[in-house]
């Protein structure tokens, strides 16, 4: 499931929590950086969240006040010039004076950090004392080294994560799948050192992952059970694959713990076991709107209509329908990305990020991505879309101080479109639309047919919609991806008519304003709050 941050907290990947906020690009000029970026030397959200809530409202308020302080009124060239440099040294003092309690913040966490390190000491020496004390009995002394290796295993995650070189860095999604697998064989075996890991604690695991319920992570009536409760309750179990993948990520884990240590695992979890697997049930295949489902879609009295509406849901299946575009990429388009090219008005897709870009939450779930090299593309805008007036809405939006072009649309751990992808699920759902095989990429595979139907090339069709050219040598030579202008890509795009199927001039009534955007972003800060 996604990870939401509070505002201004960034998780590194190796999972270390850090405050990052912009200062604003008027008097950006006068510091040495664009931003304020920390390392709070924690992976606790709680831990970290007081911190980031209480500066960021200081760099606001700040914010507020260096706005209040400007004046219409006129001076001569001297006077105005000595107020900017009193307004500078006075805005300068006001951020240092947050620097520095974000300094001291992070002093203050290193020191609670100090202090569980201090008490994990204590404890380790307690543990030697009662082993020394009974070596009368016949019992060996331990030395104080070898006690101080009987660490917990969940002391060598963090370590873990902090070990993996940059450049073989995974995804968020599977840091997440990683660490939740190691989770699980700690909440099955205990939280043991390493050298108490043998035969019983392989045994233990194997016995138990098959029988662990599936997303027994994600449902909150079992997440406040023991490991032993859950497979008590009987519930349907994790897939074979699941159960292997786990293992498999546990194994690698431990093998680099007791690497550390000097030494190997003692066992391979499931390495010699064959799990008898379900019968593979085929994958429901996507599927275009008909007619009649896309006037259901675009409904004037329903698209984009909720207790609570966003400006998303209104443009997103639009563009998605009008383009074949991605979801992924219509969620994470910039403002900076509508360009001009030829006298045409495109989407520019891509995974640059915009330079101007003040970004107040940056996160790996913010950061632009593209499936494939194919897919970083030039794709003409509809001239509908236009008619619409998404060219006004957009800027409206850069008038109000916005860089993106859907800034309620915060991205998930799958992407920048997870919660539009599911948003747009649920809208189905509530007018009738209930056939599994009915996703947004459907509008993708319309896209694709509606163009070919009225004979739009082939080649033309894969740059358009981003698919890769290549399907033999020959179409390695050359340069196909650059070979058509925007003029022929916007022929191609015209080609997607919905003309007696969308009442275009029903929608165009009903076009929400940025008062409903600024309600979504309203609501989003009280649910962060």
């Amino acid at each position: 499931m996604a990870i939401k941050l509070p505002s201004h907290l960034h998780r590194s990947r190796s999972g270390t929590l850090h405050f990052r906020i912009a200062i604003p690009s008027d008097v950006r000029h006068h510091f040495a950086s664009r931003e304020v970026y920390r390392a709070l030397g924690t992976a606790s959200v709680q831990d970290a969240t007081d911190a980031a809530q209480s500066l960021s409202l200081a760099f606001r308020e700040i914010r507020q006040q260096s706005m209040f302080d400007q004046e219409d009124k006129e001076y001569s060239p001297q006077t105005a010039k000595l107020m900017e440099m009193m307004k500078i040294k006075k805005v300068q003092l006001r951020y240092q004076a947050v620097i520095d309690e974000l300094d001291a913040k992070v002093d203050q966490l290193e020191l609670m950090s100090r202090r569980q390190t201090e008490q994990h000491r204590r404890e380790l020496a307690l543990v030697l004392q009662a082993t020394n004390s009974h070596s009368a009995a016949g019992g060996a002394k331990l030395d104080p080294s070898s006690v101080a290796r009987a660490v917990p295993m969940s002391a060598y995650i963090e370590p873990y994560f902090d070990a993996i070189p940059v450049e073989q860095t995974p995804n968020e999604k599977s840091l997440e799948a990683y660490r939740a697998a190691i989770n699980t064989f700690i909440k099955i075996v205990g939280d043991k050192p390493l050298q108490q890991l043998g035969v019983q604690e392989q045994n233990r695991f194997e016995d138990v992952i098959v029988k662990l319920p599936a997303n027994s992570t994600k449902l909150a009536n079992l997440r406040s059970l023991s490991i032993d409760e859950m497979v008590a309750l009987g519930l349907a179990p994790i897939s074979p694959q699941s159960a292997k993948n786990i293992a498999r990520r546990t194994n690698v884990f431990l093998e680099w713990a007791f690497r550390r240590e000097g030494g190997k695992p003692p066992f391979k979890l499931l390495e010699r076991i064959k799990l008898t697997k379900k019968r593979k049930v085929a994958a429901t295949k996507r599927r275009a709107f008909t007619d009649d489902e896309l006037r259901t879609v675009f409904d004037p009295n329903t698209l984009g209509v909720s207790n609570q509406p966003s400006l998303y849901m209104f443009w997103v299946p639009l563009i998605g329908a009008h383009t074949g575009m991605r979801i992924n990429e219509i969620a994470q388009l910039n403002l900076a990305d509508l360009e001009m090219h030829a006298g045409v008005h495109c989407f520019n897709v891509t995974d640059l990020p915009d330079p101007d870009e003040e970004a107040e939450l940056v996160n790996v779930l913010a950061a632009k991505a593209l499936k494939t090299e194919a897919a970083r593309r030039l794709v003409p805008i509809h001239p509908r879309l236009v008619e619409l007036g998404l060219l006004e809405y957009a800027d409206a939006l850069r008038g109000a101080g916005m860089t993106r072009l859907f800034p309620d649309l915060v991205g998930g751990r799958d992407g920048p479109g997870q919660p539009a992808s599911k948003q747009f699920g649920r809208y189905c759902d509530r007018i009738g639309l209930t056939d599994p095989a009915l996703v947004f990429q459907s509008f993708r595979h319309g896209a694709v047919g509606r163009m070919r139907s009225k004979m739009v090339p082939k080649e033309l069709r894969k740059v358009v919609v981003g698919h890769s050219l290549l399907e033999d040598t020959h179409d390695g030579y050359g340069d196909m991806q650059n070979d058509y202008a925007a003029k022929d890509r916007y022929d191609a795009i015209a080609a997607l008519n919905f003309d007696g199927i969308i009442d275009y001039n029903q929608l165009a009534a009903h076009t929400p304003d940025l008062a409903a955007l600024n309600d979504s972003l309203s609501r989003q800060a009280k649910r962060k709050k």
